[in-house]
């Protein structure tokens, strides 16, 4: 995929080399009656323009990935702090609790993940989640110590439903305004090529060269672009090491998962 991508961007920066050179022949452009003061400033705010919507688009499509590994480092956190507080309540509640949360863990990491991926929310992941709250609840509170742990582990349960929303919103969400400032770097790219062949340039070869080079370098700009638009997918995916980490530093690694 990636060999066929490049290939394509040395096909079309081939392309407006041979159209610079075939533009140079026309008449104007070769007798140099061209207005190039009026080209200047209109090139540069067709470059200005396009700066500014690829700045806005990389910070916006940077930031759902961010969201989602904070809100899965929340999650990570509080099934940890979880597994560990309830080592002062009966064994068979312990183990229940210590159970659900390495299977959540786990279904996060090995089935929801890839779900979310292709903008699909996973119903199990969420039923893991109700079962952990009410084990949670059924905790004894009989002395202190236990009323502690139980208020402990509720509150991590809430930190783990919180960052689980958030992370199901944003990685399901269409991000349409996302898209919309993605169409335009990709229409202001177009413009900062089209727009210096329309106008003429002459045959030298620091021209060509410099048109290959340009068209090159925005056609992997927005290639990379478009890999920001699936913050679970690509070079700038993130993804869930943080549960299998988890996992795997328990007593007895991660095997212990049914």
């Amino acid at each position: 995929m990636i060999f066929l991508i490049f290939l394509v961007l040395v096909l079309i920066t081939a392309g407006v080399a041979a159209v610079t050179l075939l533009s140079a022949r026309r008449e104007a452009v070769a007798a140099g009656d061209s207005d190039s003061d009026s080209q200047s400033f209109v090139g540069g705010v067709l470059n200005a323009l396009f700066t500014v919507l690829l700045a806005f688009y990389i910070v916006f499509a940077w930031q759902n990935g961010d969201d989602i590994d904070k809100a899965a480092q929340q999650e990570v956190n509080a099934l940890n702090d979880a597994y560990w507080q309830v080592a002062a309540v009966p064994a068979e509640q312990a183990e229940s609790i210590r159970s659900l949360t390495q299977q959540y863990a786990h279904r996060v990491a090995e089935h929801e993940w890839s779900a979310l991926s292709q903008g699909q929310a996973d119903a199990e992941t969420g039923r893991l989640l109700v079962g952990l709250r009410a084990e949670a609840i059924a905790l004894p509170a009989d002395t202190e110590v236990l009323k502690s742990a139980r208020e402990q582990v509720l509150a991590d349960v809430r930190q783990i439903d919180e960052g689980h929303r958030e992370r199901v919103d944003v990685a399901t969400d269409d991000q349409s305004f996302n898209a919309v400032l993605l169409v335009g770097s990709v229409l202001g790219a177009v413009l900062m090529i089209v727009f210096p062949l329309l106008v003429g340039l002459s045959a030298r070869p620091a021209n060509v060269a410099t048109m290959a080079l340009l068209t090159l370098t925005l056609g992997l700009t927005i290639y990379l672009s478009v890999q920001l638009m699936q913050p679970l997918q690509g070079p700038f995916g993130v993804d869930p090491d943080s549960f299998r980490t988890f996992l795997e530093a328990l007593p007895g690694g991660s095997h212990q998962v049914g």
